[in-house]
């Protein structure tokens, strides 16, 4: 085992004690020792969401670095999926959900239904549930679009189905 893959297993058990302080230091320590160690940069970044210091934009690098390292990965792609909805980065979110489900179609179903709805709860709680109705309309629809998709119906099937 070599000392990156020693620190990233360090780093895991942190994380898993909910060390996050201590897991980051040890992903960062991993990376140094390895900078092309995809699970370096995603323990990197999981360990920051529990350091309220840590800037946003400095997570979706690191979770964007694992995906360059690892691109078929479609568990680093669901996290930034996630991680970009809670702050707000809806293309991203979108982006990262659809290659996911590229990368594991047996459970695209899955990653479709969690970005349709993560996405509209999310986009509430941003923009509150007071907000008028012609622009909860297009995220209600997009949201529709997925969970559809998620059923692995076309839109003319749904509509069927509805009527």
């Amino acid at each position: 085992m070599s000392g990156a893959d020693k620190e990233i297993a360090a780093g895991e058990r942190k994380l898993a004690d909910m060390d996050f302080k201590a897991a980051l230091s040890k992903f960062k320590r991993a990376i140094k020792l390895d900078p092309k160690a995809p699970e370096a940069h995603f323990g990197k970044a999981e360990a920051a969401l529990g350091v309220p210091k840590i800037p946003v934009e400095e997570v979706l690098n690191d979770y964007q670095e694992a995906i360059a390292l690892d691109p078929a990965n479609p568990f680093y792609l669901a996290r930034l999926g996630s991680f970009s909805l809670e702050v707000g980065q809806w293309e991203m979110a979108e982006e990262a959900y659809n290659r996911a489900a590229e990368a594991d179609p047996d459970n695209a179903y899955l990653y479709y239904s969690e970005f349709g709805l993560e996405y509209y709860y999310s986009w509430l709680a941003k923009h509150g549930e007071g907000a008028a109705q012609d622009d909860i309309e297009p995220v209600q629809r997009k949201c529709l679009v997925y969970l559809v998709r998620s059923l692995d119906l076309d839109e003319a099937a749904a509509k069927r189905l509805l009527n």
